[in-house]
């Protein structure tokens, strides 16, 4: 591999450093870093800075030949906040224990930026591929994704993309969707004491979230994909009431359906539903006041397991000595935009885990997988750009 151990570990630490927490989205000290590194590079990139939204700016660079096909190794420099009375140590400072790096966004995803960076350079300085390596590193993933839309509608083409997400060494070609909604009970406030002058929002929400419940199981039992688990509804917020002795006239929930590749691709399917799932609810004879506002609607995506990049990154992770499989990724990434609006087909791949790694307290990953996670990077840039 052209691109050693203590030079990744010596760049991961670097954007470790520079906190970039979303929210509130302050992306902008990691992303300038990488402008400026990739601006002083060996390797004469082209380099765009663009700001998706004050302060949160997307970087660009490319570099290679233009006239053949393109890699895309995209990442997002958003990472979810840290509290550092929990942790062991400072979050935004990384850290060696035992074989593993500690630190803020180590594998959800800056080590994986850290590896693209280097690769890039080391692959486009040998001038060992007869194509164009892009890396583009967006802001907003953990939100909304609207760094990697501001992307796609600037019009970003590739042939094949690589992003950096935490898949355990894993090459994985399936993601779900989410569609999140709001949820809102309204009663009537009354004197505790008088609880039957009033209508209580908490117990009319009460008797939704059964419904709720009970879509949960339905969508369990009567969707399947052979990479990712069913479909799952789960309750993820509640706020309700005023006080101790007051009737709530509102309760508010939260709901976080996770959806699956190829069931619905129109959000008014997943509204319709659940529409119809809150039809009728009652309590005591009467019927509840519930609305619901859509908030977030992320599409499900994925490549076949045959596809040629696919076949290609297992190949590489294969070569680099690791047991590889395609499998799903039972979250949503940037990927949607790239699989729906841009054309291009892409992957996820990169150290740590998404379920033991990214997001928790002491978040950390091998620096042996980190060291393979470059091996493959460059290893599939070979193959499909020969």
């Amino acid at each position: 591999m052209s691109v050693d151990e203590e030079r990744l570990v010596d760049l991961t630490a670097e954007l470790v450093e520079r906190a970039s927490e979303n929210p509130p989205g302050n992306e902008r000290a990691v992303a300038d870093f990488l402008a400026n590194r990739l601006r002083s590079s060996p390797v004469s990139f082209d380099v765009e800075r663009f700001e998706v939204e004050p302060n949160r700016p997307n970087v660009i660079a490319r570099a290679g030949n233009a006239d053949g096909e393109t890699m895309l190794l995209a990442g997002h420099t958003d990472v979810v906040p840290a509290d550092s009375d929990e942790w062991f140590g400072d979050p935004y400072a990384l850290r060696q224990e035992t074989g593993r790096l500690v630190g803020r966004g180590v594998s959800d995803m800056k080590a994986a930026i850290a590896a693209k960076v280097l690769v890039a350079e080391a692959v486009l300085s040998a001038g060992a591929v007869n194509g164009e390596v892009i890396l583009a590193f967006v802001v907003d993933e953990e939100w909304n994704g609207a760094g990697m839309r501001a992307l796609v509608e600037r019009g970003i083409t590739a042939d094949h993309a690589i992003i950096g997400e935490p898949t355990n060494l894993e090459v994985c070609v399936a993601q779900k969707g989410v569609v999140r909604y709001q949820l809102t009970v309204r009663g009537m406030s009354a004197h505790s004491g008088r609880p039957d002058r009033g209508v209580n929002a908490i117990t009319g929400m009460r008797r939704v979230l059964d419904r709720i419940e009970e879509l949960d199981q339905e969508v369990r039992r009567t969707t399947s994909h052979q990479l990712l688990a069913p479909e799952t509804i789960t309750v993820t917020e509640f706020e309700g009431g005023i006080g101790p002795n007051v009737v709530p006239d509102r309760a508010v929930a939260t709901i976080d359906w996770r959806t699956l590749p190829g069931r619905h691709e129109r959000v008014e399917a997943y509204d319709r539903m659940l529409a119809n799932a809150l039809k009728g609810v009652s309590v005591d004879g009467k019927e509840v006041d519930v609305t619901h506002e859509r908030l977030v609607f992320a599409r499900a995506a994925e490549i076949p397991t045959n596809h040629a990049l696919a076949t290609a990154v297992v190949g590489a992770a294969q070569e680099a000595g690791t047991d590889v499989n395609t499998v799903g990724f039972n979250a949503a990434t940037d990927a949607r935009f790239l699989i729906h609006d841009a054309g291009i087909p892409t992957v996820l791949f990169g150290p740590g885990s998404i379920e033991e790694d990214a997001h928790t307290v002491d978040e950390s990953i091998a620096i042996e997988d980190l060291v393979t996670t470059a091996r493959v990077y460059e290893s599939s840039i070979r193959h499909l750009l020969a």
